[in-house]
């Protein structure tokens, strides 16, 4: 990921030493502000691929210069990660509410930044832009932030979710298929939804098989959650949204029933998925007390 320009906008000046050489051994080209006036005519007028940005400095501050950017509307495939010596956690809401990517406490591992700085390029325009490809982890971004940045962008695109065994093709703000495991459609979708776990790779541009008619992703998503919501209801008589399931032998046969058993216990959302039918009736079907341990996962 040689080559991208990052803007440190930081008043300290042992914070630009240590970071400009870090980052410019690393192959990347480094610019400097010292104040958060000088960062914003920095980035109008040098146009960055990354910015790592202090909350503290004078004329504007950090959480000034994000809603500054966020006003302009200019730099929103910009990933910008705070880089500060504050911890509070009412600070950190507060970035990530204005539109900060990460959020990075000093001192920092220098292997932690530098995973954190490629991750936030990966989901840059530039990279999408170079690579075609966009990839990251669901702990970072949810399956439904995901879709609805796909939404907004009205991009084309083919979504893998490999831990999940799930595929999404996606165009023009609608999911045009959905696929999880042996599952296709509204039922895989929400199984992805459920699941939310992994990894993820964006293929940009690339066409669903065949002529598919879609449905809008906001009104999916919707709909989903409506019934994710009414599985959490039940469950959480556990004590706990997705509690651990120690018997399946109460529930209908179904295909693949005999390698679940084998793995007890497992996350309730876990087994959910890997039932047919409908998410409600499964959780319905596993909510019995006998079939749970309260005991979070």
């Amino acid at each position: 990921m040689t080559g991208y320009k990052i803007h440190i906008i930081d008043d300290d000046p042992t914070t630009h030493e240590i970071l400009g050489e870090y980052l410019t051994l690393a192959g990347y080209t480094v610019s400097s502000a010292y104040d958060g006036r000088a960062g914003l005519e920095l980035m109008r007028n040098d146009p960055p691929d990354l910015v790592l940005l202090d909350i503290q400095m004078p004329h504007i501050d950090g959480f000034g210069l994000l809603k500054a950017v966020g006003d302009e509307g200019i730099f929103a495939d910009v990933p910008i990660l705070i880089i500060t010596s504050l911890q509070r956690t009412n600070l950190k809401i507060k970035g990530l509410e204005l539109g900060a990517d990460d959020f990075i406490i000093k001192p920092f591992e220098r292997a932690e930044l530098f995973a954190r700085i490629k991750a936030a390029l990966r989901r840059s325009r530039r990279y999408r832009d170079t690579t075609g490809k966009m990839s990251g982890n669901l702990a970072d971004i949810s399956v439904a932030e995901l879709l609805q940045t796909l939404e907004i962008n009205k991009k084309q695109a083919h979504v893998v979710f490999a831990d999940m065994d799930g595929e999404l093709y996606v165009n023009d703000g609608q999911i045009l298929y959905a696929r999880q495991a042996g599952f296709d459609g509204k039922a895989a979708l929400c199984r992805l939804l459920l699941l939310n776990s992994g990894s993820f790779m964006v293929n940009f541009g690339v066409a669903a098989p065949g002529q598919l008619d879609g449905s809008a992703i906001q009104r999916q998503l919707l709909d989903c959650f409506v019934e994710i919501d009414t599985v959490n209801e039940i469950l959480a008589a556990s004590g706990e949204n997705n509690p651990l399931i120690n018997d399946i032998s109460s529930v209908g046969d179904f295909s693949g029933k005999k390698q679940l058993q084998e793995q007890l216990p497992l996350p309730a959302y876990r087994v959910l998925a890997a039932m047919p039918g409908d998410l409600t009736a499964n959780a319905r079907a596993l909510a019995p007390e006998h079939n749970v341990n309260n005991q979070h996962v």
